[in-house]
């Protein structure tokens, strides 16, 4: 494992996870490889492969205010969808792909994504996931061991807020996120053990790869894990929103409550004992129900709804959101607990649509780059 970059501000960047269609048929369509072949030395930097050459992933550059963060991605999905009109595909952002069939998705061709493949076998082919992964950077790694295990309370109410993967294969399947359900089929992605020490995941991490369970770092899939090389916690817990302005409201909240748990390492408070049954159980609420769920506060005990333990979560983070030049993103996912998150609006738009999926999928298209909503 690489040595932890140190990071003296809470920087803010994402990867997006983007599924490519055919602009006429909506289906998934394998065209990484000639979207990368259209695009400019400079802007293929920001872009990478994922699991299957129906998806790509972009990266932003490195932020101190989610006000540069939301204009950058927008500006790059804004030229990528340039490039991809050019091959008759439309970008779409949204957690699933509502009717591709799975099995004719081809894997991109690398010796990674290829072990993958073979060795996850048919939960890996099944995997049209697509999410988004906010990094914020922290001083020290102990700092970041101590950020992972506090930010477990706040994650299956952020998944809830996040959700946005109501259809797949074909039909509705009774989940706020299916995203979640395909990609937590695979190992070590959910929470990590509670390690109490960055040396202490350090000898995990050797020891799976001693038993040849893992290639490299990248391989703990974790909702929250360190990045030691960009010197940043990295949260993979999102649906990737259709709605640019959703990241900003996701990533005022993630930046403001890393910056808060931070600094209350640095003061020496304790890591809060956190039930890890409660955790598990609350995860499934919140995949499943989404945000009206009841669930049990993993330390208190208390039974409550997820848009409560959210608000807990705006409340906790509003005046370091006001510091950070954040309060508007932060006043912004208020409202998104009362408009519903973006499986709820699929449903209803897919209701007035008259539940025609390839529809539904180019609608998403179409709003994946209307930055006004």
């Amino acid at each position: 494992m690489k040595p932890f970059k140190e990071n003296d501000y809470p920087t803010l960047g994402i990867e997006e996870e983007l599924h490519l269609i055919d602009t006429e048929t909506a289906e998934l369509t394998p065209s990484i490889d000639k979207v990368m072949a259209l695009l400019d030395a400079e802007f293929r930097e920001r872009v990478c492969y994922e699991l299957l050459q129906c998806v790509l992933e972009t990266r932003t550059g490195v932020y101190k205010t989610v006000d540069e963060l939301i204009q950058e991605t927008a500006d790059g999905r804004t030229v990528l969808a340039e490039y991809c009109k050019k091959l008759n595909v439309n970008l779409v952002a949204a957690g699933s792909h509502p009717f591709s069939d799975w099995r004719k998705q081809p894997f991109v061709d690398n010796e990674h994504y290829q072990w993958v493949r073979d060795n996850h076998g048919y939960i890996a082919h099944r995997m049209l996931a697509f999410g988004l992964h906010i990094h914020v950077g922290v001083k020290n790694e102990e700092a970041a061991i101590y950020v992972m295990n506090e930010m477990r309370r706040w994650a299956y109410p952020l998944l809830a807020l996040s959700a946005n993967s109501p259809y797949y294969d074909g039909g509705d399947t009774g989940l706020t996120s299916t995203r979640a359900h395909l990609f937590h089929s695979m190992p070590r992605t959910k929470f990590a053990p509670p390690f109490k020490s960055f040396p202490e995941l350090v000898a995990f991490y050797e020891k799976l790869l001693a038993a040849g369970d893992i290639t490299r770092p990248g391989d703990l899939w974790w909702i929250i894990r360190p990045q030691p090389p960009l010197g940043t916690v990295e949260f993979r817990i999102f649906d990737i929103p259709t709605s640019v302005r959703r990241i900003g409201a996701f990533a005022a909240m993630i930046q403001a409550a890393v910056a808060i748990y931070q600094d209350r390492f640095f003061a020496g408070d304790p890591v809060s004992d956190l039930h890890a049954g409660y955790l598990e159980e609350n995860w499934w609420k919140a995949m499943r129900y989404g945000l009206n769920a009841k669930m049990i506060e993993p330390e208190t005990g208390e039974i409550i709804t997820i848009s409560e333990q959210l608000r807990r979560l705006i409340d906790m983070t509003a005046p370091r959101a006001k510091e950070l030049h954040a309060e508007q993103h932060l006043d912004f996912a208020g409202t998104i607990i009362e408009q519903g998150n973006e499986a709820d609006l699929q449903r209803s738009l897919c209701k007035d649509l008259n539940g025609d999926l390839c529809k539904l999928e180019k609608e998403l298209a179409r709003k994946t780059l209307d930055f006004s909503v």
